[in-house]
């Protein structure tokens, strides 16, 4: 059963930056990547040895084991400060965390329809970002050939789940949190017209239509730049829909030029 209060915050979390409990710390770099493996890895249980080689693969055995101990025992104190025992199971031949007992701590558990309710829950999910953000291990070629598959796993879990915080919070009219949760999901996934359009809709339903086109703006430059298309027919239409709330500006027909031409007229 899911360790997950509906309206509170995950204990461990692993998406954007890593931490333990209110502000807690590793003291090992490689002890956030073996948490993530472990957590993404669940139920499977691991030996001490091949974990140990797949993070200090320069190492002799012996010397990966020594520190693959020191990293389990630092990890071990964080999760039982904030957990309790029966968390991370470690013996002299493996390690893994438990099915049952590890449920609900981490913020990848907590991704699923029903476990997104009520204000602070959402909060966590508009910080949110990459699985293990800004943690790379040089020379752990096996742990760096599996991070990119794990974090386009999260990732799509994530974007789903700020897609459905988003849509509970515009059905009750919460319109700042679900500007709040599309900004983060327009961060995370920039090239989804989509969701570029509801971040568009919402900010001309909170009566910004400036901030709309500014979004507009924004995209039509990064698709020129970095994919050199065009935005699509129907967020270029929505622009023009939204212009006419500002009847200074205008938007040029969307065949009539590059997408660098789009944001003649249109708000900065």
């Amino acid at each position: 059963m899911s360790a997950w209060p509906g309206n509170a915050q995950p204990l461990v979390r692993l998406l954007g930056q890593c931490r333990i409990g209110e502000g807690g710390r590793l003291a090992y770099r490689k002890g956030w990547a073996l948490l993530a493996y472990l957590a993404v890895e669940r139920p499977r249980v691991h030996r001490r040895s091949r974990i140990a080689a797949m993070l200090w693969p320069d190492l002799a055995p012996g010397a990966a084991l020594t520190n693959l101990r020191q990293v389990l025992a630092d990890l071990n104190r964080a999760i039982v400060t904030v957990a309790g025992e029966g968390v991370l199971l470690i013996d002299r031949e493996h390690v893994h965390l438990c099915p049952q007992a590890s449920q609900g701590l981490f913020d990848i558990d907590l991704l699923e329809p029903a476990q997104i309710a009520g204000s602070a829950a959402r909060e966590w999910l508009e910080d949110a970002g990459e699985l293990l953000e800004g943690v790379a291990l040089e020379r752990c070629d096996e742990f760096c050939e599996w991070l990119p598959g794990a974090r386009a796993w999260a990732l799509q879990r994530l974007l789903k789940a700020l897609e459905r915080a988003r849509e509970d919070a515009t059905a009750s009219q919460d319109l700042e949190v679900a500007v709040n949760l599309c900004r983060r999901h327009v961060m995370l996934d920039p090239w989804n017209e989509s969701q570029q359009r509801s971040l568009m809709r919402l900010y001309a339903q909170r009566g910004e239509p400036d901030m709309a086109l500014h979004c507009y703006r924004t995209l039509a430059r990064g698709l020129e730049q970095e994919l050199a298309v065009e935005p699509q027919t129907a967020t270029h239409t929505l622009a023009m829909e939204i212009a006419q709330q500002v009847p200074r500006f205008s938007v040029p027909p969307v065949h009539a030029a590059r997408a660098s031409r789009f944001w003649v007229g249109l708000p900065a």
